[in-house]
């Protein structure tokens, strides 16, 4: 893939004293995961405010559910491509960079949308933010990969996932505030101004790779007594960090076509997450209008409703990667199959709920926020494991793609079933769904991490 040259990674800088390695790595440590993770929070601002929109903008606009369902698939899929694309492009690009322009990006489409009245004008500004928003993960996947260690990607990795919780439960919450004050229309404009701001923070906080500050790699022994002086981050295969020290383009071309698209396993994590994900977001994009119509509840409530589904999953994320390098020695796939086999259950339980007792639809939504989003992450994790971290951007874009196929059964697929069937024929393809993740992690049991 081309990659023009002011978009290209840093040349690696000369290698620091040995005595400041390690103050400048529990430095540069903290900053990236800091960053990145604020970063994700505000992606997830520019796009995890429709849901709460949308039954405003049905009764302003008089837009029908199946115009909704078209916008959360469509976002889905473009998503999913970008994601994509964008995870090609990591491996081979400067994340300072990256990061920050989607976010931009993503900006000026959420400020047009709060601009806009036409649905097909609607529609065409929420794809192409879609398209934006997949420049998020994949750079902060490759920060990650490079400044953090296999073994305890399950944890780190767990902390930066709590972002999507995160902003999905700020985003909910405000938008239901500032949609019920100020309108809808303020639900799009505020967040846009918050990502405009975020992405100057970005380019001024992020930073590459290790060998990009003259730290060696990360798998090196940096925070031991053995340092040696001189330990260059581009003496071994582990420290190509960068395409700067990739000698020849077609290496990491052969490498990623080995590790990724010729890896059976992987191509199991990727088949897992399309139904990890058509939970996720059959769940959470239907959230507001389901509670509203069905439950019997009011929009702030349905906004709460929603977020917790995003703290319980920010629970689980740090559970389920705290379990895997604690009790199965970095694998995903036992807590991904036990957990989206309980999912199921909250899934029935959520359906079957009592209309007016918001508290019980909470703790049932909660449930499966704690047990989609371990596996969500997961899965994303497996696949940089298996790919390594000079592939880790392209994985989990694959990976991703995937993931937003799902976009087919929780938008487009759920109207239909709804307008067919009614709710029970949605949910039963929710918990159908949850069950048949499960199953396709088994072959995946025992995958682990590659060795660099």
């Amino acid at each position: 893939m081309w990659i023009p040259k002011w978009l290209a990674p840093p040349e690696p800088a000369e290698p620091i004293p040995a005595e400041q390695v390690k103050g400048r790595y529990y430095y540069w440590r903290k900053r990236q995961l800091i960053s990145t993770y604020i970063g994700y929070v505000v992606y997830y601002f520019l796009r995890k405010n429709i849901p709460v929109a949308a039954p405003l903008m049905i009764k302003d606009l008089g837009i029908s559910k199946t115009a909704f369902g078209i916008f959360f698939t469509l976002h889905d899929l473009i998503y999913g491509f970008a994601k994509y694309v964008a995870g090609m492009m990591a491996d081979r690009s400067n994340p300072r960079l990256l990061l920050p322009i989607g976010l931009v990006l993503a900006a000026v489409c959420n400020f047009a949308f709060g601009l806009s009245s036409t649905v097909m004008v609607l529609g065409v500004l929420w794809v192409l933010n879609g398209f934006f928003q997949g420049f998020g993960f994949p750079p902060s996947a490759r920060i990650l990969s490079h400044w953090f260690r296999p073994r305890e990607r399950g944890l780190k990795w767990g902390i930066f996932n709590t972002s999507h919780m995160v902003g999905t439960f700020s985003i909910m919450t405000l938008s239901a505030y500032w949609g019920g004050l100020y309108g809808w229309r303020y639900c799009f404009f505020l967040p846009a101004l918050v990502g405009v701001g975020t992405a100057v923070f970005l380019y001024s906080s992020v930073r590459d790779t290790p060998a990009s500050l003259g730290l060696p790699p990360v798998e090196e022994p940096w925070d031991e007594d053995e340092i040696g002086v001189g330990l260059s981050p581009d003496t071994s295969e582990s420290s190509e960090i960068g395409l700067a020290s990739v000698p020849v383009d077609e290496e990491l071309a052969a490498l990623v076509r080995r590790r990724v698209y010729q890896n059976p396993a992987l191509w199991l994590a990727c088949f897992a997450n399309f139904f990890v994900y058509t939970v996720r977001y059959g769940i959470l994009n239907w959230a507001a209008i389901y509670l509203t119509e069905v439950k019997n509840v009011s929009l702030v409530q349905a906004g709460l409703v929603s977020g917790i589904f995003e703290i319980a999953g920010l629970v689980g994320c740090l559970v389920a990667g705290w379990a895997t390098d604690r009790f199965f020695q970095s694998r995903r796939a036992p807590v991904c199959f036990f957990s989206m086999l309980l999912c199921a259950g909250f899934i029935v339980a959520y359906w079957q709920a009592p209309a007016g007792n918001w508290q019980m639809s909470a703790i049932c939504i909660a449930g499966i926020g704690f047990t989609v989003y371990g596996p969500q992450f997961l899965g994303g994790l497996m696949s940089a494991d298996l790919a390594g971290k000079r592939a880790a951007g392209t994985a989990v874009g694959f990976h991703g793609f995937f993931g937003y196929l799902s976009g087919i059964l929780s938008g487009i697929g759920v109207s239909a079933l709804h307008a067919h069937f009614g709710w029970q024929g949605a949910y039963v393809m929710l918990a159908a769904s949850a069950v048949l993740g499960a199953l396709v992690f088994v072959p995946i049991w025992n995958a682990g991490p590659v060795q660099e």
